[in-house]
């Protein structure tokens, strides 16, 4: 009966394990610090990319949003980046680009602040 409880116990660990990592990946590795990723919108014939940040306190550092780009009409590359500040859970921009819709695109936003380095450049992660 006591090695049951024990095995019992040992699983629901296991599994509290595996869901905190489940969701920090989800968050873009940054759960329970701050909500960051990559939005996109298409509207008459463009597409609109952009980094969003939203911080649960206030926070500043630096970003880096780089895009790269390929459709039938030729292919760009472009680099944005600089300081910001952002206040407790307000949406700021950092870094917006405007390309052709049948674009295909790769975009590499990162967040640097406290010492700390953020990979944001998933999607951006549904608030609710």
């Amino acid at each position: 009966m006591v090695y049951s409880s024990f095995r019992i116990g040992i699983i629901a660990l296991g599994a509290l394990a595996i869901a905190g990592v489940a969701a920090q990946a989800g968050s873009n590795g940054t759960a329970g610090v701050l909500d960051c990723g990559i939005s996109t919108k298409t509207e008459r014939g463009m597409m609109s990319v952009e980094g969003v940040l939203t911080s649960p306190v206030a926070m500043s550092g630096d970003y880096r949003f780089s895009l790269r780009s390929q459709s039938t009409g030729g292919s760009s590359n472009i680099s944005q980046g600089g300081q910001f500040t952002v206040a407790p859970g307000t949406a700021v921009s950092l870094g917006k680009v405007l390309v052709n819709a049948g674009s295909s695109i790769d975009v590499d936003f990162t967040i640097a602040s406290d010492g700390q380095q953020f990979n944001c450049s998933g999607p951006l992660t549904a608030h609710t």
